[in-house]
């Protein structure tokens, strides 16, 4: 694992939308395009840069052929990189937390060969 590599878990690419709530008033949001989403946290593409620390909170939209299902967050500002920005979740509910399980784990299994670790990513 290189130095600047401390995810704690397996992240997935992921297509779908995400909306990011922050402020004292509830009122500032911004849509963004999901990059990657683990069980600690999620990677936004966006121009927006919030201050490191900042509350908020997530709405993962996930759209089916013939389902919608939403997985809903709390979470802080993390760090910032040139496309975006991370969230590290600091409550995440029950179901939600089974939706992103189920997620990360049917995209391994759409990565490795039966009885093989994951291929890693280039």
């Amino acid at each position: 694992m290189a130095p600047s590599e401390r995810r704690r878990s397996r992240r997935i690419v992921f297509a779908g939308t995400a909306v990011l709530r922050y402020g004292d008033d509830g009122v500032l949001e911004a849509e963004v395009d999901t990059r990657n989403i683990s069980l600690h946290g999620l990677s936004f593409e966006t121009d927006v840069r919030l201050p490191l620390e900042t509350p908020c909170a997530v709405e993962i939209r996930l759209s089916g052929v013939t389902s919608r299902m939403d997985v809903r967050a709390q979470g802080v500002i993390q760090r910032h990189d040139p496309a975006g920005m991370a969230v590290a979740f600091t409550q995440l509910d029950p179901d939600s937390f089974l939706h992103i399980l189920n997620l990360v784990r049917l995209h391994e299994a759409d990565e490795s060969p039966a009885g093989q670790p994951p291929r890693p990513r280039t």
